[in-house]
């Protein structure tokens, strides 16, 4: 697994709306894919922190940049052995809930 992450803990970039609400901002890759604000390692986050400080869309808004750890698996969805058919099955981890 070299070279790979393994992601244990998630940096999540909060933004409020003016009625309150929390919600994890996203942008466009250029491609037609929003990626949401959220990185698993430093690089990711301050490379989302340029974004945050100089995209025009987050001008008058306060960002909040959370860590959430503790990795708990609540359910694993395994379709490596899916073949032609398209049956989809969610597993819980052992002794957990699906």
């Amino acid at each position: 697994m070299k070279g790979q992450l393994r992601i244990n803990q998630l940096f999540a970039f909060i933004l409020v709306d003016d009625d309150g609400t929390e919600g994890v901002p996203a942008f466009g890759d250029g491609r037609g894919i929003l990626m949401p604000m959220m990185g698993a390692d430093m690089a990711r986050v301050e490379s989302l922190k340029r974004m945050a400080r100089t995209d025009p869309m987050f001008r008058g808004k306060r960002i909040t940049i959370c860590r959430f750890g503790n990795r708990e698996t609540i359910s694993v969805i395994d379709r490596t052995a899916e073949g032609s058919t398209g049956n989809v099955s969610a597993t819980p981890p052992a002794g957990g809930d699906a």
